[in-house]
């Protein structure tokens, strides 16, 4: 998860409040990304099952693809403080079947790393640490790999190479937490990790989505959204990502839900409510909430 936070740190029960130079900002943040000493943990017991990598087949008993209108409108709802987008894309047959400002720009935060684990793997580099820097969203190997593999040079050849419409790198060479991505671009990554990328480096990145630690790197609790969210229902493999202040939290949660990785989920927020753990605390809350209102029709 990225921690770049503006202007404080927080997160799970023991995040301590980090104050960050130059970070009181809102619409254009360019604090440099936080380096907090790691924290190893493992994840909570998530029952699960096994990770797949084939995508599904359609049959002719394919069962028609859900209509998520009503769960997304409810969803939207239980954000009250924040702006939020959506993309729910049916991999089993091929159909975004659920959509809420899918076309608007956020902040990626530590979602970018998924970008900067591709063009890692695809330059020959090591699958392990590849797999470290996604399970537990650590921040200093993203930022080491950001300056070995030539910055926002990462984003825009991913960009070109997986066909995204509306990513874009960060005005800010070194804070790549402040690309930027779209929940319709995010569906198309996902399809491309998947579907298209080789298949040692979708092994690589997937596994690692679906063993994420409880905390992160940093000490975050994330397992926000779509982990708590979901919990044992179903299978989950997640990438998220958060920062602190636009003006208040990005919250973000994506990655892949159901039996053979059904749906693609990509939920984007920012929050308007300030800082701090409590507040962390709440817009979680929030966001958790937004996809337990999808839970029935990803499950269905």
């Amino acid at each position: 998860m990225t921690v770049r936070f503006r202007k404080v740190l927080a997160g799970g029960s023991a995040l301590a409040l980090l104050a960050i130079a130059g970070c009181a900002h809102t619409a254009n943040p360019d604090a440099a990304p936080s380096r907090v000493a790691n924290t190893m943990h493992t994840a909570s017991a998530v029952a699960s099952p096994p990770v797949t990598t084939t995508p599904p087949t359609p049959t002719t008993t394919t069962p028609p693809p859900v209509d998520f209108t009503d769960a997304i409108k409810q969803a939207v709802a239980d954000v009250p403080d924040g702006n939020i987008s959506i993309a729910v894309f049916d991999r089993l047959n091929n159909k975004l079947v659920g959509s809420y400002n899918p076309d608007t720009p956020w902040f990626t935060e530590s979602v970018v790393k998924l970008l900067i684990g591709l063009d890692s793997l695809d330059h020959g580099g090591s699958a392990s640490t590849v797999a470290e820097m996604i399970s537990r969203s650590d921040d200093n190997t993203a930022s080491n790999l950001w300056g070995k593999l030539g910055g926002v040079k990462i984003v825009s050849t991913m960009a070109a190479k997986i066909g995204l419409h509306d990513t874009t790198p960060p005005k800010n060479p070194g804070e790549w937490g402040d690309t930027r991505t779209t929940a319709n671009d995010l569906v198309l990554i996902y399809q491309y990790i998947l579907d298209t990328a080789p298949a040692s480096e979708r092994d690589t990145i997937v596994t690692a989505m679906h063993n994420a630690t409880n905390l992160g790197a940093d000490g975050t609790d994330q397992y926000f959204g779509i982990p708590y969210g979901v919990g044992s229902a179903t299978y989950w493999a997640v990438k998220q990502g958060w920062a602190c202040c636009e003006p208040g939290w990005v919250l973000n949660t994506t990655g892949l839900v159901g039996p053979d990785q059904r749906y693609i989920v990509a939920v984007l927020t920012v929050h308007d409510t300030g800082g701090g753990s409590a507040v962390r605390k709440k817009d979680s809350n929030e966001l958790t909430a937004a996809i337990k209102d999808l839970l029935p029709d990803l499950i269905s």
